[in-house]
């Protein structure tokens, strides 16, 4: 932010488990997103942009905070956040914004989103709204109670409690036994990410007028917004027209969808065997495939929404609006989905769109290696705040504003502990090559350039010997300056690479 500006309005739009490359504006050739592709063509569209941690709940904690999960003490879903590590909240909060939050927390399993400030509906830990109770047949998050939060948006606006009309499973009855995709009745507005949609939209409209006032007589009040959606998070419970608006037929076969699984990581098997998909085919996962795109072009419709009521409450030209989500989806890529035990970029890289009112380069795309994370101090400096100085992230505001400076990275690194199977790893990455070190398994070696689907692990071949040297030392490197406890064991281990 330029010396003197007023602070800026912020609006995050966070979704669950997007794939980068499901958006237009990142080059997805079927699935539309014109919403998300208007906002990157007045911003900055960030090409290499990385969560620093995974699955859900460390990766938001992460955002949250601007630190790695051992400090902020979230390291898999259903941490409780270190409370005495300084958060977007308490920071914005003290600095006079106005504080809301719509949809989806997982931040932190014992408080909830108005305890640290925030307006809004509180829906704890992961809080998928529709449960059995409410939509007969439900298998996903079944018999788990959830606030009533969705049952008094619908009824509030004289809407009928949506059903489950068809849906596909696995074959596994045990972990997964919940919907990959399920159709469901009425409209959008009926939908729960419709809810998220209209609370956002709610809390625009509440937040309007102190954002807005000015003058001797009136504090101006900058609002801080949070709107998070559940999706295109499985499963893809969604109405028409999005549940049949890509042909399953038209969806050709991910590139890397002929993984053998020769010289990787055992546990890469055994997540697939445990999702129950392992022998659905191509035929079967574009099925999964097209509700997955289906739901990404309903949440783009819904962020439209959003966006139009910015621009119609005469807010747009003080906002920043960021779109990004916590972490990627295999679907399908490597026969996998979701997130798990596995670095690849499917599951790593995010989109990340920003678009800021002074942007001098709109409509530009910014290659350089960046984090979730960098969001946070970006997001303090919008505010007219000093962000913390910590090793854990560094602003990219200049690249927001189209202007010289912001982290010019050599390499990101990514900490993982542990989803569905405790298989921890770490992994650095640079523009062309990434290294992975499994704690409890064989090490990764890829190169980006001539391998982009990650298919042929090279960590033992003797013509990448130097560049495993090199990504180890970059490794230790990362390890020293964020002070991860892995310490130990990355020494005892490394020689065996």
């Amino acid at each position: 932010m330029t010396d003197g500006a007023r602070p800026k309005n912020v609006l995050l739009i966070m979704t669950d488990q997007q794939r980068w490359d499901t958006l237009g504006c990142y080059g997805a050739p079927t699935c539309r997103t014109p919403h998300i592709d208007a906002l990157a063509a007045r911003g900055v569209r960030f090409d290499a942009a990385y969560t620093p941690t995974s699955p859900c709940s460390p990766a938001r904690a992460a955002l949250f905070t601007g630190l790695y999960p051992h400090k902020n003490h979230v390291p898999m879903n259903g941490g409780n956040l270190n409370r005495e590590v300084p958060n977007l909240a308490g920071e914005l909060g003290g600095a006079g914004y106005q504080l809301g939050y719509a949809g989806k927390w997982h931040v932190d399993q014992a408080h909830v989103p108005s305890e640290y400030g925030f307006a809004g509906k509180d829906f704890p830990g992961y809080g998928y709204p529709p449960t059995d109770d409410l939509i007969p047949g439900l298998r996903y998050m079944q018999r788990i109670s959830m606030p009533p939060h969705y049952k008094e948006y619908l009824d509030s606006r004289g809407l009928e409690v949506p059903q489950m009309l068809k849906a596909f499973y696995g074959d596994n009855p045990g972990k997964q036994n919940q919907e990959m995709y399920a159709l469901q009745s009425g409209t959008v507005e009926q939908s729960f990410e419709g809810m998220v949609a209209e609370f956002t939209i709610d809390l625009l409209k509440q937040f309007a007028e102190g954002a807005k006032s000015g003058g001797r007589s009136v504090q101006h009040k900058p609002f801080f917004i949070w709107a998070n959606f559940w999706g295109p998070h499985t499963p893809c419970f969604i109405p028409e027209p999005y549940y049949s608006m890509y042909d399953p037929q038209q969806i050709p076969e991910e590139p890397n969808f002929c993984e053998t699984w020769e010289n990787k990581p055992a546990a890469h098997d055994i997540y697939q065997r445990i999702w129950g998909l392992r022998n659905i085919g191509w035929e079967g996962w574009r099925e999964i495939v097209a509700r997955y795109w289906g739901y990404c072009t309903m949440l783009d419709d819904l962020t439209g929404r959003m966006l139009q009521t910015l621009e119609e409450l005469g807010l747009a030209d003080d906002t920043v609006v960021i779109y990004t989500t916590d972490h990627g989806d295999q679907m399908g890529a490597h026969g996998l989905i979701e997130k798990g035990p596995f670095a690849y970029e499917e599951s790593w890289r995010l989109p990340m769109v920003v678009a800021h009112p002074d942007c001098e380069q709109p409509g530009s795309a910014c290659e350089d290696l960046v984090y979730l994370t960098d969001l946070t101090p970006m997001i303090l400096e919008c505010a007219g705040l000093t962000a913390p100085d910590v090793p854990d992230n560094d602003s990219i505001l200049p690249q927001v504003l189209g202007r010289d400076g912001g982290p010019q990275r050599e390499s990101v690194y990514g900490a993982f502990y542990g989803h569905m199977v405790p298989a921890p790893f770490r992994f650095v990455c640079t523009h062309r090559f990434k290294l992975v070190f499994n704690v409890c398994d064989r090490g990764e070696l890829y190169d980006l350039e001539e391998d982009p689907y990650e298919l042929e692990n090279r960590i033992d071949d003797p013509v990448m010997a130097d560049v495993k040297a090199q990504l180890l030392e970059m490794m230790g490197e990362h390890i020293d300056r964020l002070g991860d406890p892995i310490r130990n064991q990355f020494e005892m281990l490394r020689h065996v690479y």
